[in-house]
């Protein structure tokens, strides 16, 4: 298997996947040269290249060498563009189909609650699905998202909030907000966890309205792809990559693995392979988690 890296654009997050090249219509809404495209970006999830699955072990993992079971391999997707050889953004409105996006956040979910991974649910979601309206002809060469959801929906509460922003597992507090990614494995025949968390920290309450008026660690990455065949390539996002170089047997301090605490011994690395700033929580280059394949 080839992975492309992926660069990390501070501005927008992207993740590429597929794009069925079906034109809906000749003006799409815009001006007359235009034309309406349907979306597909897909996902997949791997661990040292080795495909993900929650009924599986997988072995050398992080510097520890560890072997590791699985146990949730989730995150949300936002603020989708294709991106043309020119270097122009082309916003993707995503559809809203009531389970896995609500028209402006996705959840993309790899695991199916099999084998060890006991957390999530028994449906997955790999697909990415959207519209774009773009020039006729133009060639989307790239592609950026965010992996978070976006504030004004960020802390709505679970108990009451549209699918799929209504997941209990997916949700850390009121203030904080969702895990924006959560990946969760076990170390074999232990009892001891590794769990990569990634939300918001620093949230802060208004005094007169008690609604969450600014997080100091906001914690969203941007991923970009740049070299991106719409009609070939898929996303891959490698847990081992994320962990690369941290010893799963050892707890530096805080929660296990990572749950974003700027103190964690363990969130410098985690922070810098999914392309954040750990001090100021904004978007960084040099992502290594996401690639095309």
């Amino acid at each position: 298997m080839i992975l492309r890296n992926l660069t990390l654009a501070p501005l927008a997050l992207a993740l590429a996947l597929p794009l069925t090249a079906a034109s809906c219509s000749d003006d799409g809404g815009g001006s007359s040269g235009d034309a309406t495209t349907a979306v597909a970006v897909k996902f997949a999830g791997y661990v040292n290249g080795e495909d993900f699955a929650c009924d599986k072990t997988f072995a050398h993992v992080g510097a520890s060498d560890s072997t590791i079971a699985p146990l949730d391999f989730r995150f949300y997707v936002s603020d989708v563009k294709l991106v043309d050889a020119a270097g122009a953004e082309h916003a993707v409105t995503l559809d809203a189909d009531g389970k896995w996006q609500d028209g402006e956040v996705a959840l993309v979910d790899l695991e199916d609650k099999s084998g060890t991974c006991a957390n999530g649910t028994t449906d997955v979601n790999t697909t990415i699905k959207g519209m774009v309206t773009a020039p006729k002809g133009t060639d989307f060469t790239g592609l950026r998202f965010t992996l978070g959801v976006p504030f004004d929906e960020n802390h709505s509460d679970a108990a009451t909030a549209a699918s799929p922003l209504d997941l209990s597992g997916m949700f850390w507090s009121w203030q904080g907000g969702r895990k924006f990614l959560r990946i969760d494995s076990k170390l074999d025949g232990s009892a001891n966890g590794y769990n990569v968390h990634i939300g918001s920290t620093g949230c802060e309450l208004d005094a007169t309205t008690q609604e969450v008026s600014t997080c100091s660690a906001p914690n969203r990455a941007v991923i970009d792809i740049a070299d991106y065949d719409m009609a070939t390539d898929t996303i891959a996002v490698d847990y081992g990559a994320i962990v690369a170089g941290l010893d799963l047997t050892a707890d530096g301090g805080g929660a296990p693995g990572c749950m974003s605490g700027k103190d964690d011994p363990e969130c410098g690395m985690v922070f810098d392979h999914l392309g954040i700033d750990l001090t100021t929580g904004s978007p960084k280059a040099g992502q290594t988690a996401f690639s095309a394949k």
